[in-house]
């Protein structure tokens, strides 16, 4: 079986997420967006739950993804997205 199998879970956009996507430079941007595909086939073991907070995070190089979880319905919002240093405050 060759191509792309189906995602695991469904991966939502916010717009405030998607703005700031767009302003990256292309490789960053790149390098996100595969980093979110990978993401839908197995969301728990890649992002990491934030201490005192509902939200999961996912790492990618120097940038942070912010993510809420549903676990029940398997959906996955990208929510924001910032700087290692900024984006918990």
């Amino acid at each position: 079986m060759t191509g792309k199998t189906k995602p695991a879970w469904r991966l939502e956009i916010h717009h405030q997420f998607g703005k700031k996507l767009a302003k990256l430079p292309r490789p960053d941007r790149e390098q996100i967006l595969s980093a979110l595909e990978k993401l839908q086939q197995a969301p728990l073991t890649l992002a990491k739950s934030l201490k005192g907070r509902s939200d999961w995070r996912l790492r990618v190089g120097n940038w942070r993804i912010l993510l809420r979880v549903d676990k029940k319905l398997r959906v996955i919002i990208a929510y924001d997205l910032g700087p290692r240093g900024d984006i918990y405050k």
